[in-house]
């Protein structure tokens, strides 16, 4: 039976990263920073918070982490756990860009002083390439908007370096914007499928928000951390571009939910100028098609597909499950046609 680490467990990556070790009989450990107050509303919802230990642990405390790695001896870490919202970045650059930096290089160097046969995956972002006028590829240079950027950049080479430099087994996973039914109200597109949710139960009319011309590739969490997974099963490590290598914007996303209700996003749309961000990327492309090949790896679910999903289990959530099939039923097939636009 092989052991894997998860930091950041409790998140919807981790959440479902630990759900696809345990089907493959892996015995699943997580770390929060404090077990008192742990939030396990993810674990609970994939039914797997009875069957992976959960860890207290500081990843900024360089001895705490030395003596978890010590004492668990894993085959295999994946490290999640950051700070995960680029808004937010802006307000308080220096504890993001520290917490993002400080635990990438205690887990690192944790497992060079402890075992390096240990594989590590370091969960980075595309948010490390900016602004990008043709599709980036994991080597792409980097060119980061955001205080998170900077962290995920500076990580990303952490990973490097210890791979080059003391030969550890450690993959750089560059992940674009993945998304679940797990995922929080406070990201946009939960706040686009409650509020349309919301909107087609009579509930309200509108949704309030900032910059829809942003354009990023999205996917399904749970197929980006099959890749993940896979990252670590191979027989070299490399760095990664998990991604869907298609990209649309918040807009699209916006018309694809109201469409799927049988709504008019045009009559529910509010502009806020408060709700956009200091400085913004307006678009990002990816050309994932080396870790494609590299891992035998494909993305599984669609843009409309992952609106659809998020929407359904939302409805079930606010209206029940009757209701939530009768407004969904007949647009259903609206799925299909979506793809094809």
């Amino acid at each position: 039976m092989k052991t894997a680490l998860i930091t950041g467990i409790s998140g919807q990556g981790g959440a479902f990263l630990a759900q696809q070790l345990l089907s493959q009989g892996y015995s699943v450990h997580g770390t929060t920073r404090d077990l008192g107050q742990m939030n396990t509303r993810n674990l609970v919802a994939l039914q797997i918070a009875d069957q992976v230990t959960i860890r207290g642990l500081d990843l900024t405390e360089r001895q705490s982490t030395l003596d978890l790695i010590d004492e668990l001896r894993p085959d295999e870490i994946y490290h999640l756990a950051a700070p995960s919202s680029v808004a937010r970045s802006f307000k308080e650059p220096a504890s993001t860009i520290e917490s993002i930096t400080q635990t990438t290089v205690n887990l690192l160097d944790s497992v060079r002083i402890i075992d390096d046969s240990i594989r590590c995956f370091v969960a980075s972002s595309t948010e490390i390439f900016g602004q990008c006028d043709a599709p980036v590829t994991v080597h792409s240079a980097h060119n980061p908007a955001s205080p998170y950027g900077v962290g995920k950049s500076c990580a990303h080479y952490q990973a490097r370096n210890y791979r080059e430099a003391y030969g550890l087994y450690v993959c750089s996973g560059v992940l674009s914007n993945f998304e679940s039914v797990l995922r929080t109200p406070n990201y946009v597109t939960s706040k686009i499928i409650i509020g349309a949710c919301k909107i087609a139960l009579g509930e309200t009319n509108s949704i309030s928000l900032g910059n829809l011309s942003v354009r990023r590739d999205w996917g399904n969490a749970a197929d980006f951390m099959q890749a993940a997974n896979l990252c670590l099963l191979q027989d070299q490590p490399r760095d990664y571009l998990i991604a869907t290598g298609k990209t649309h914007s918040l807009l699209q996303f916006l018309e694809s939910v109201c469409a799927l209700l049988g709504l008019d996003y045009r009559n529910h749309l509010e502009v806020e100028e408060s709700l956009f961000r200091p400085r913004d990327i307006p678009q990002t492309l990816c050309d994932p098609s080396a870790t494609n090949e590299q891992l035998n790896w494909q993305p599984q679910t669609s843009f409309n597909q992952l609106a659809f999903t998020m929407l359904k289990s939302e409805l079930i959530k606010q209206a029940g499950e009757k209701r939530a099939h009768e407004l969904l039923d007949t647009n259903h097939t609206n799925i299909i046609a979506l793809d094809q636009t």
